[in-house]
């Protein structure tokens, strides 16, 4: 009998998994009114870190409170974690404002208070694309279809009073890098398993250690994105 119920049990289970997988396949059509499909006018040449710090190609200006590919608890149970959660290391409690990580264009504003989010299409030399986004903005500075540079303000985070009137930690970055953007936006919140977490997502962690570099160094890491 306890061999039938465990049988019983794994059965369920792993019936359920392509129930996950197909979520994001399944949702993603009505997120798609929120995408512009509008080609970046410059070429990608440096990675720099979205917050104005004394040096944006230091990577010990940052602090990473939350890593790539941990298990969430919030709204899908069990979805992974699609990027990082991130704050300035040295923050005097003036506002914070994030900026793009590179030049591209907005291509995507969705959802709403506290999970408001900004992607960014960026492109690539050999001519591919990558797309980075970042959520939980109190306030939004830019506009769909709109070109950036690592100048532009995007955006303004909650303050930690801002963020607790909504009911959460949201004063952070949440940053993803993205492989590609066919969910539109669907997948930060439905990745339910391995192969979609990277299918569509690069460890942002990972990314800008092996990509950020001052300008003197054009060395760049091992994705071969250049």
């Amino acid at each position: 009998p306890v061999a039938n119920i465990t049988l019983l049990y794994l059965v369920i289970v792993f019936s359920l998994i392509p129930c996950f997988s197909d979520l994001i396949q399944e949702d993603k059509e009505r997120w798609k009114i929120f995408y512009t499909d509008t080609a970046p006018l410059q070429t990608t040449s440096q990675w720099q870190v979205p917050f104005k710090t004394k040096n944006r190609t230091d990577l010990s200006t940052i602090s990473i409170i939350s890593v790539f590919g941990a298990p969430r608890l919030s709204y899908l149970k069990g979805h992974f974690h699609t990027g990082v959660d991130m704050i300035p290391k040295k923050n005097t409690g003036q506002l914070i404002y994030v900026y793009p990580m590179a030049a591209g264009v907005v291509c995507s504003i969705h959802l709403g208070d506290p999970h408001r989010t900004v992607v960014i299409k960026h492109k690539l030399a050999n001519g591919e694309f990558l797309f980075t986004s970042y959520k939980h903005f109190h306030e939004i500075y830019v506009t769909n279809g709109q070109q950036v540079t690592p100048e532009t303000p995007i955006a303004r985070l909650y303050t930690r009073s801002e963020a607790k009137a909504q009911g959460g930690n949201y004063d952070h970055l949440h940053l993803e890098t993205r492989k590609k953007f066919d969910d539109y936006g669907v997948a930060s919140w439905a990745t339910m398993t391995k192969g979609d977490l990277n299918l569509r997502f690069f460890d942002p962690q990972k990314f800008m250690k092996e990509n950020i570099k001052p300008p003197r160094n054009t060395a760049v890491g091992n994705l071969g994105l250049f």
